[in-house]
């Protein structure tokens, strides 16, 4: 029966209206709508109204997951016996199960975690926000063993592997960025924000709370919401392309990066519940395949995936 309900559900997002777009693939890449980011300054004040109605949305949820590899297949290695406990699909996995301090009835389900993420621009500064659906809020790790402020995956936390070389260039380069931000305020917890720089395959990682003068003025308002937790940040351009200073003037219209999730939920427990879109366990480092974000100067408009849709992505993707 909860089989039944996940596509039905997938059903009344494929219909949806051109202002909730949802997963879209081509076989090299994923995008929502066009992929492109509309310029737009918000108030980062962790009211992410103004996002919703004027930047770039991108979604995912169990249940477009499920979709996905029921009909264009699962990898190897997932397990669809036995709680369908690691859920590899093309590009997008849903490792919910992994975590099991919720109810069992909602674990791994769209009430488990459904992603809704917004992004703009500017000259100055990238912008993310989050009004996501998660039934367990974590925010601490666990410290029984003493605070442990790298711990992020016992926490729900966002976090994107940016590449600014829009897949041309190495997976551990200059060009690849890890960003981290927590549900929280900046000033909350020394691990409210992370961010790793890579050079020469090495990544050179700095916690907000360690040394906030590293992150340039970046901003970040969140906490709560009735349905799980909302964020908003300001990510300057400066601190991006911190260890790529050459390339910092591409920022503009037509400027593309590539970006890929993994997203944990750890619901109570240490086991790193998680979700990932964009690259799966097996093809993390191919960054080409990445979803692509282009900077746009005008608003975006996203396209929804409609009925007819799946038919002509899966002969892209062949």
């Amino acid at each position: 029966m909860k089989r039944a309900i996940y596509l039905v559900l997938v059903g009344a997002l494929a219909l949806s209206s051109t202002a909730s777009a949802q997963l879209m693939g081509n076989g090299v890449f994923w995008k929502s709508g066009d992929g492109g980011v509309p310029m737009y300054s918000p108030s980062v004040d962790g009211n992410v109204g103004d996002m919703e109605s004027s930047a770039y949305y991108l979604s995912w949820a169990p249940s477009d997951i499920w979709a996905w590899g029921d009909a264009y297949g699962y990898s190897r290695d997932t397990d669809l016996e036995s709680r369908r406990i690691r859920v590899y699909a093309i590009d997008v996995d849903n490792n919910l199960y992994l975590a099991d301090g919720e109810d069992p009835d909602e674990n791994g389900t769209d009430a488990d975690f459904t992603a809704n993420y917004y992004f703009s621009w500017d000259e100055d500064n990238l912008y993310i926000a989050a009004n996501n659906i998660d039934n367990h809020l974590d925010l601490v790790e666990n410290r029984t063993d003493g605070v442990n402020d790298n711990a992020f995956w016992q926490r729900d936390t966002f976090w994107i592997t940016m590449d600014l070389s829009d897949g041309t260039g190495a997976n551990n380069g200059n060009n690849i960025v890890d960003f981290r931000c927590m549900p929280m305020n900046a000033g909350d917890a020394v691990s409210s924000m992370q961010i790793a720089h890579y050079q020469d395959g090495e990544a050179t990682q700095v916690n907000y709370g360690d040394d906030p003068d590293y992150y340039l003025g970046a901003q970040l308002f969140g906490g709560p919401s009735s349905m799980g937790y909302q964020f908003e940040a300001s990510v300057p351009w400066d601190l991006v392309f911190l260890f790529d200073p050459d390339n910092r003037s591409s920022v503009g219209e037509g400027f593309a990066f590539r970006g890929r999730f993994i997203i944990p939920d750890p619901d109570g427990d240490d086991q790193y519940g998680q979700t990932y879109f964009g690259g799966d366990q097996g093809n993390l480092g191919e960054n080409n395949r990445w979803p692509r974000f282009i900077l746009r100067n005008n608003l975006s408009t996203p396209t929804a995936v409609e009925g007819s849709t799946w038919a002509a992505v899966k002969k892209l993707h062949q």
